[in-house]
Order: C-alpha cells, then sequence, then structure tokens
C-alpha cells in the first residue's frame, strides 16, 4: 500500500489520540514508551494512554492475571471514551481487536494496529478476522512482522480483508516486533519506523470531522 511519505502536520484541534496495551505489558512497556514519544514528536501533539483496569491491579499487585473477555474490556474502554468526538485509535496485539469493535460506537477517524493478533498461538482455524469487519469504513492500518506468530504473512497473504484495511509488514520481526540478529536492526530502529508509518497514515486521513 501507498502511504504518503511526508512530515505529519497534525494537530490536537483535530482529534484525541488514544493508545491500548496488549494483554501481557502494559503503558510501562520500553516497546510502548518509545512508540509514544516517537509519535508524538511526529505528530506533535500528545497521544493519551488508557491502562485498563485488569492491568492496573496487575501492575499495583505484581500478580500476572487474566485480561477480562473481549467484550467486556471494549465496553470498558468505550466508556472512556466520548462517543461524539473525533478520535484516533491505536491499539497493541489485543488493544487493536478492541479499536476495531470501537469503531461500531464512537466517532473514530483512524486506527493503528501494532502487531494485529490474527489467531492465537498454533490455532489458525480460530482466527479473529470478524473484529477486522467491525472496523467497517475506518482506515485501518495492520503493522505487522513477517514472524509474527498470531498472524503470519504467509497466513495473512491467503486471506481476504476488508478494504478499509491496510497492511505494513516489518521483514523479520515477530509480534513484539524483535527482528532476527541477521536483520542488524535494533528494535529502537523498528519503533521509529512503526511510529513514522503510523503517522503519515493518520495525517493522510480525514480526522477534522
Amino acid at each position: 500500500m501507498g502511504i504518503p511519505c511526508h512530515r505529519a502536520t497534525f494537530s490536537v484541534d483535530m482529534s484525541n489520540v488514544y493508545l491500548l496495551h496488549g494483554s501481557g505489558a502494559g503503558h510501562g512497556s520500553a516497546f510502548l514508551q518509545v512508540f509514544k514519544r516517537e509519535l508524538e514528536a511526529l505528530l506533535n501533539t500528545s497521544v493519551t494512554p488508557i491502562t485498563m483496569a485488569y492491568m492496573q491491579e496487575i501492575e499495583k499487585t505484581g500478580k500476572k492475571r487474566p485480561p477480562p473477555r473481549l467484550p467486556k474490556l471494549v465496553t470498558e474502554v468505550g466508556d472512556t471514551i466520548d462517543k461524539e468526538a473525533p478520535v484516533v485509535l491505536i491499539g497493541k496485539s489485543m488493544g487493536s481487536r478492541i479499536i476495531a469493535e470501537l469503531c461500531q460506537s464512537h466517532n473514530v477517524k483512524a486506527c493503528v494496529a501494532l502487531g494485529f493478533p490474527f489467531y492465537p498461538a498454533k490455532k489458525e482455524d480460530k482466527h479473529r478476522l470478524e473484529n477486522l469487519q467491525s472496523s467497517g469504513a475506518v482506515p485501518y492500518l495492520v503493522c505487522q512482522g513477517t514472524r509474527d506468530s498470531l498472524g503470519a504473512i504467509e497466513w495473512v497473504a491467503r486471506q481476504t480483508l476488508p478494504n478499509n484495511v491496510n497492511l505494513h509488514w516489518i521483514e523479520g520481526a515477530d509480534h513484539d516486533f524483535n527482528v532476527l540478529k541477521r536483520y542488524n536492526r535494533s528494535q529502537d530502529l523498528v519503533i521509529k519506523e512503526l511510529a513514522k508509518v503510523s503517522a503519515d497514515f493518520i495525517a493522510s486521513q480525514d480526522t477534522n470531522s
């Protein structure tokens, strides 16, 4: 797909930008901290992190626990976002499923998935393509590693994705965007690419209505 290569001129007056974490790590993770910082610099606006209640409990107690079922998380996150205000939603892994569902109830202008979990590990038959269908006509960018165990390039290539879904592949990256040593790229460089592609995609959309 062709995403315009220009510096974003995004304004906080256009939309609020929200960032959702994945199932196992919150916004304290180095990945999300670096991504948020890079994206804010490119968009010239602030990005609001949303930490779900179960993750708040993990961070408070230090005890791991599984997230609630997706519908409950969709309701929880949806209740924290103004349904009428234009928003841009970004989600890491599980968070990218939530933001797709919120396109049904909120004024979402663009979505970015950082590693969409197309299926549980080694369970390709239990795919989650229905979540992407829920995004409707909202422009939706999926940034995915070619070695992602939850959505490898070979499997995704065989699927018929909704017309609003765009793909950007990171060569040699896994679900957490760690890249094999032979590619000679640090995760920080990968995150910079993710932020740049995300910023260009967001800035190319009509987010002001």
